[in-house]
């Protein structure tokens, strides 16, 4: 598991720590730690749906944060819990941009943990920073 959640940062959401080699491990580490305070072991979702999404943004912290709502967002229109199934990340001199394949399922009660209702991603707190070690990201969820 490459994130851990953060007691000390907030008392009434979900705070989490992801790291990652690699921004792409990172953002894929980030949208598992979202789907884990929903359905448990985001490993047990199936990849039985899979919706393509290209985001772009002005600097890492808006692409992440545009990824785990797009995660959210699949969440609340279509009743789908995904992961990362593959990711490719690029700059540019307008910023960065991200195309992603999200594959997951429904949730079922008999493999999964009903978690926690994440509502939305906040900006509270919110980071990406590059340090010697790797990528690292910092995030609250509303729930």
């Amino acid at each position: 598991m490459a994130w851990t959640f953060i007691d000390e940062l907030t008392s009434a959401d979900v705070a989490f720590r992801a790291t990652g080699g690699s921004l792409e491990e990172l953002f894929c580490f980030s949208a598992d730690a979202t789907a884990a305070v929903m359905v448990g072991d985001p490993s047990a979702l199936e990849p039985r749906q899979t919706r393509r999404v290209s985001l772009r943004a002005e600097n890492l912290e808006m692409l992440l944060y545009e990824l785990l709502e797009a995660v959210l967002r699949l969440k609340d229109t279509d009743g789908l819990f995904v992961r990362v199934g593959g990711i490719a990340i690029s700059h540019d001199a307008a910023g960065w941009s991200l195309d992603a394949v999200l594959k997951g399922e429904a949730l079922d009660t008999l493999r999964h943990r009903a978690g926690t209702d994440v509502k939305a991603v906040t900006m509270y707190g919110f980071s990406v920073r590059r340090e010697a070690t790797g990528w690292i990201s910092e995030v609250v969820l509303d729930v």
